[in-house]
């Protein structure tokens, strides 16, 4: 799968996810303009990729902020002509449920994880349509968008949010010739693995006993930038070991239940 002559825009490029989206897009060759809140995390991801022989710029920006992402995108566009690839990683978290959510981090949290996406891409979008080009828009979203989960309601909000956005963007766009699909990770990477004393609990809910590592979710959102997935929009990729397709017991646990009951 190649990337030759596209030029694509990843935001939320500080380490785990975001950086490995952007390194495995610029080895595929495109040319990457690398987003973060961070500005020494956009330019160290720039960096990574030049120093490995790619092209790439940073762009250091809030997504959430209607008038930074004109400059994010206008960025790219001033240094290579257009950005026909845009993935939407930022994100944060909130761990708090219901009762203990406060109104401004419910906002915090759906204007960076929803509204930054949605920002974005209509910024890209338009631009695109003005130029008369095809694109791939790929939005990062997360088993937590799929399912209820304690004490991260605003996150399970906007990630919810962010798969159904993705389904009505593509078929709004489907006539300009731009394709809009979604990555569903589970948990993945350094900032969980170094949660010890979580990770029996996070393996308990991934049937394949292993966290994600940025590889798989790069690889995936390679396939949905590149022509090998041309006929593919509203899709939703789940790159989580397995965890929506069960119940709730993994394999191995339900083997134990089944022993446990004289089954």
């Amino acid at each position: 799968m190649r990337l030759d002559e596209r030029v694509a825009l990843v935001t939320g490029t500080g380490p785990n996810i975001g950086r490995e989206i952007a390194q495995t897009l610029a080895r595929a060759g495109a040319t990457v303009v690398c987003n973060d809140v961070d500005a020494e995390a956009a330019a160290d991801c720039a960096r990574s990729i030049e120093g490995a022989g790619g092209q790439a710029i940073p762009s250091a920006g809030d997504v959430g902020d209607e008038a930074q992402v004109a400059t994010i995108v206008q960025r790219g566009i001033d240094a290579y002509g257009y950005v026909d690839v845009l993935v939407n990683n930022a994100a944060i978290t909130h761990p708090k449920g219901v009762l203990e959510t406060e109104t401004a981090d419910w906002e915090r949290v759906i204007r960076v994880n929803l509204t930054g996406s949605f920002l974005m891409s209509r910024e890209v979008a338009r631009r695109l349509v003005d130029q008369g080009r095809g694109g791939a828009i790929v939005n990062i979203a997360s088993t937590s968008g799929h399912r209820g989960r304690a004490d991260a309601l605003a996150y399970c909000s906007a990630k919810g949010g962010v798969l159904n956005m993705t389904r009505a963007m593509a078929m709004d766009l489907v006539t300009h010739g731009i394709r809009v699909n979604s990555v569903t990770p589970t948990k993945t990477g350094i900032s969980v693995g170094s949660l010890e004393s979580s990770t029996e609990r996070f393996y308990a809910e991934i049937p394949m006993e292993r966290l994600g590592e940025p590889e798989d979710q790069a690889n995936a959102v390679l396939f949905l930038a590149s022509d090998a997935s041309a006929f593919c929009t509203g899709v939703d990729i789940r790159v989580d070991g397995g965890s929506l397709a069960t119940w709730g017991l993994q394999p191995k646990a339900m083997e134990q239940f089944r022993r446990a009951a004289g089954a």
